[in-house]
């Protein structure tokens, strides 16, 4: 996965900045996304360690699918800062179920880079990692119906 250049990362800040601002909702984005970032830090597709292709195939397909899901993140963020506004990081009243899951899908993301970890070093089978990656899909999809009611 290749890194912005500084300048990039500077527009992309600010517009987070703007768009979730700096307290709950910001975090909660930022949460996924760094644990996606661990995610692609572990399957590394320059050094592919002893997996075959289809291996490393599967993993960056999971890893892709993953990615996609941060739009969505950012999106639910939004939505939930604009119907529930931030109060620094106080969960405000009515986004307890919104936050939870949204905190729910970080931690299970963060759980399928541990797993993928684990499975580059013949700790665990590849079906873990997978198992993983659909709680994530999972709570992604249970925070868009939360925020659809």
């Amino acid at each position: 996965m290749m890194r912005p250049r500084p300048f990039a990362r500077r527009r992309e800040a600010k517009t987070l900045d703007k768009e979730l601002g700096h307290g709950l909702w910001r975090q909660a984005h930022d949460r996924f996304a760094r644990s996606l970032d661990r995610y692609w830090q572990i399957i590394d597709p320059q050094q592919p360690d002893n997996m075959s292709q289809d291996e490393l195939n599967g993993l960056i397909n999971a890893g892709n699918v993953l990615t996609d899901t941060l739009s969505t993140v950012r999106q639910l963020c939004i939505q939930a800062r604009e119907r529930f506004g931030e109060r620094e990081l106080d969960v405000p009243a009515g986004a307890n179920d919104i936050h939870r899951v949204l905190s729910r899908a970080a931690n299970d993301l963060a759980a399928t880079a541990q797993a993928a970890a684990l499975y580059k070093r013949n700790q665990t089978g590849v079906d873990t990692v997978g198992r993983r990656a659909e709680k994530v899909l999972t709570a992604i999809q249970t925070a868009q119906e939360l925020m659809d009611d």
